[in-house]
């Protein structure tokens, strides 16, 4: 990778996190860590937007930037499991486990979302 990709990868991730700070003060107080869901939900997008464009042509130099860089920034893997455990601490083992739940198929269906829509503009 160049200088100028690396460059704009470390943009990008800096422009995803402070995204990702901005949707979590939307609720603050959230009782359910829905912020974080969001976050993560619209970064598995971003993400399979970014694979779907090299898949049909793009440079890959994309994928590093928007997918490492942005997308990388935007979600949480920690922010999950500090929520996940903060549930579990506090006795709410339903809304734990739905919690994980909810955000693998949010975020798996997010994923195929952003392909499917990159794919069919390709197209």
């Amino acid at each position: 990778m160049s200088a100028l990709a690396w460059a704009a990868a470390i943009l990008a991730c800096g422009l995803g996190a402070m995204t990702r700070y901005l949707i979590a003060r939307l609720d603050p107080e959230a009782a359910f860590p829905w912020p974080t869901i969001a976050a993560n939900a619209v970064g598995s997008a971003v993400l399979g937007a970014a694979a779907a464009a090299v898949e049909h042509g793009a440079t890959p130099t994309l994928l590093f930037v928007v997918g490492s860089g942005f997308a990388g920034g935007l979600t949480t893997f920690s922010t999950l499991a500090v929520d996940a455990v903060t549930l579990l601490r506090e006795r709410r083992w339903t809304a734990s486990v739905g919690y994980l739940a909810t955000t693998l198929v949010v975020g798996l269906a997010c994923v195929a979302i952003g392909w499917s829509v990159v794919s069919a503009a390709a197209s």
